[in-house]
C-alpha cells in the first residue's frame, strides 16, 4: 500500500492514498447494505475519488463477492414488493441502478414473489373495503395501482 507516515508535532500518524480511501468508504458503504456496481461507482465518484482508484476498489469488491448485482436485484425485488410496488416499477428502478433488463427480469422469478397477492395488499391498505363510486372513483383507484408498477391485467383483475 501507498501509504506515506509523517510526523508532525512529535506524533506519527499515516496518510492513506486515495485508493484506500475509496476502498474504506466503499466496504462502509457495502456495510450497510447492498449496492449495485453503478450505484456503488457513482457514490464514489461524487466523494472524488480518483477514475483509477474507483475501477480498483470496484474490481477488488467484485472479486470478493462483496459487490454482486444479482444478489442486489433479488433482494431489491423482495424489498420493492413488500412495500406494495408492482413489477413493471420494480423494473424500471432496475435499471436506474443499472441492472440489466435481461437481469431485472432473471430476478424477477423467485418463488416468493406473488404479486396477485402484492396487489390485493396494497389495494386492501389503500381502499379497505369501500365499494367504487362512480367511473372517475375507479379510474383514479386504477391509476393509484398503476403508479405503483403493476399491469393492466393485474389491476382489472383486483378491480373486477
Amino acid at each position: 500500500m501507498a501509504s506515506i507516515r509523517k510526523k508532525v508535532n512529535n506524533r506519527n500518524f499515516t496518510l492513506r492514498s486515495d485508493k484506500e480511501k475509496a476502498r474504506a468508504s466503499a466496504l462502509a458503504s457495502l456495510s450497510m447494505r447492498e449496492h449495485s456496481t453503478k450505484e456503488l461507482m457513482d457514490k464514489l465518484t461524487r466523494k472524488g475519488y480518483e477514475p483509477e482508484s474507483i475501477d480498483v476498489v470496484i474490481e477488488e469488491c467484485l472479486k470478493n463477492n462483496y459487490l454482486n448485482d444479482q444478489r442486489f436485484a433479488e433482494i431489491y425485488w423482495r424489498s420493492r414488493s413488500s412495500k406494495g410496488f408492482g413489477p413493471n416499477k420494480i423494473i424500471m428502478e432496475l435499471k436506474l441502478r443499472g441492472i440489466s433488463a435481461t437481469l431485472a427480469q432473471e430476478t424477477a422469478l423467485q418463488p416468493e414473489l406473488d404479486f396477485y397477492d402484492v396487489i390485493k395488499k396494497t389495494y386492501q391498505k389503500k381502499y379497505k373495503n369501500t365499494e367504487i363510486i362512480d367511473y372517475k372513483d375507479k379510474a383514479k383507484r386504477q391509476n393509484y395501482l398503476y403508479q405503483r408498477g403493476f399491469s393492466s391485467d393485474e389491476i382489472r383483475s383486483i378491480i373486477n
